[in-house]
């Protein structure tokens, strides 16, 4: 199959938001109940059709789940390079990975600058804990200029929107 582009989507946020299992939701709708914390880095890749006027095209998303934990801060930069688009997530049934959102967005814009972002409340199956409200998300992401979403990696719930958004969202950036 014909590649025609290339993008690469890093996905960023605290230890134990759900980044790997968002990541394999959308590349292989797999979710895995036990948490295995991500070591440095995990890249996944799918193919996406998508129409340029009435022709078919394929994006290639090459997607790094990077780790979150401290440990992994000096490593972390070099896995940004390059990268299109960013996601950064928090869990909506903890305060502390919410607050940590605009460590994370300095920390992205400091390496690859002023890029696509989203802004994803994670665990919406998790909804009876829920600590922070879908207001504050979006209220949040509007503050940094990112998109917002809310999902179930464990239901799949609007797991593929956010990809279809960064796509949708890559093309009108990039002239396509």
């Amino acid at each position: 199959m014909q590649i025609d582009y290339k993008w690469k989507i890093i996905v960023v946020g605290d230890g134990s938001v759900g980044k790997t299992t968002l990541m394999l939701q959308y590349t292989e709708k797999k979710f895995n109940e036990l948490y295995i914390p991500t070591v440095g880095v995990q890249v996944s890749i799918k193919v996406v059709p998508i129409k340029v006027g009435k022709e078919k095209r394929s994006v290639e998303l090459t997607i790094w789940d990077i780790a979150g934990q401290t440990k992994f801060e000096h490593i972390r930069k070099i896995f940004y390079e390059g990268a299109s688009a960013y996601i950064i997530l928090y869990d909506i049934t903890k305060q502390n990975t919410f607050d940590g959102i605009s460590y994370w967005v300095n920390d992205v814009a400091w390496a690859i600058g002023d890029k696509y972002g989203i802004l994803i409340g994670n665990k919406k199956d998790l909804a009876k804990y829920r600590v922070i409200g879908e207001d504050q998300g979006k209220e949040l992401a509007a503050e940094y200029h990112l998109d917002f979403l809310e999902t179930s990696a464990k239901t799949g719930e609007n797991v593929n929107k956010v990809f279809e958004l960064i796509t949708k969202n890559l093309m009108n950036l990039y002239n396509i």
